[in-house]
């Protein structure tokens, strides 16, 4: 299994650069070709024109828009020539997910930002994340809002526990998994034997060339979702894999709660899948 294709969200976010830098190394690592979508969001009109809305209004949110966009690209490009990686930049209007979830059709991973609520222009980045995870047709990557994630992945801790959900995530992050140094299958909170579960797939892994380690503790008194951010620090993880739980209605997210919890706190970059 390898990544030939990655969709990367493009943004004028803060941590857009760090974003495309952890993107880059990957396409670096896996000769992999990205692409670069800007999601231009549709003029909202503000509660204030009272039904009218001046024309210079939506041109002069439309030209901002668009500058952001020239922005994002330029930003990609220049970052992307100094690692000689040939990118594709893509720029359309309409609701984010949507357009991620379109074009990740055709790629291999999807790369976007945990989001930063205390940003002034958040509306195409604040809640994508919470979203994707559960409608991607593809494995997602987050990234965090805060540090430097250039370099990950030489000890990856994924969430086990013998559903469909944790064992899609797991064969999506095999390109991950085939790279670390060391890989954790972590149980958080068993309520029975699964001895017998977690022979067969660590034998699985090891046919694939993959050695994990696996490790089920409990953590009372705290949630699962903080038990695996806990677990990422006292094991010196730096990347996690996990199954997104969760449905959408009417673009409601309503999530599992240590996939929200996770979401909001993360401290290492994370894989989603559902």
């Amino acid at each position: 299994m390898s990544i030939k294709t990655i969709l990367l969200h493009l943004s004028n976010d803060s941590r857009l650069e760090a974003r495309i830098e952890t993107a880059l190394g990957l396409a670096v690592e896996h000769d992999a070709h990205i692409i670069g979508l800007y999601t231009i969001a549709q003029v909202t009109v503000p509660t204030s024109f009272m039904g009218y809305v001046p024309p210079e209004f939506i041109e002069q949110s439309r030209s901002v828009e668009e500058e952001n966009a020239a922005e994002a690209k330029a930003k990609f490009e220049s970052l992307a020539a100094k690692v000689n990686r040939p990118v594709e930049v893509v720029v359309e209007e309409g609701y984010a997910p949507d357009l991620i979830n379109e074009h990740a059709l055709s790629a291999d991973l999807v790369i976007v930002g945990q989001g930063d609520p205390d940003a002034e222009n958040n509306a195409q980045t604040r809640y994508i994340a919470e979203e994707i995870v559960v409608s991607s047709p593809r494995p997602v990557l987050i990234i965090p809002a805060a540090g430097n994630y250039s370099n990950f992945g030489s000890h990856v801790i994924v969430g086990w526990n013998n559903t469909r959900e944790s064992s899609r995530a797991l064969h999506e992050s095999f390109p991950f998994l085939e790279k670390a140094e060391k890989v954790t299958l972590l149980r958080v909170n068993a309520t029975e034997d699964e001895t017998y579960e977690t022979e067969h797939i660590i034998s699985h892994l090891e046919r694939h060339g993959i050695t994990a380690n696996f490790k089920s503790g409990h953590w009372p008194g705290i949630s699962v979702g903080d038990a695996i951010l806990d677990a990422l620090v006292d094991y010196s993880g730096n990347m996690l894999v996990l199954g997104a739980y969760g449905h959408s209605r009417l673009r409601e997210m309503i999530l599992g709660g240590a996939t929200k919890n996770i979401l909001q706190h993360m401290t290492a970059p994370v894989l989603f899948a559902h």
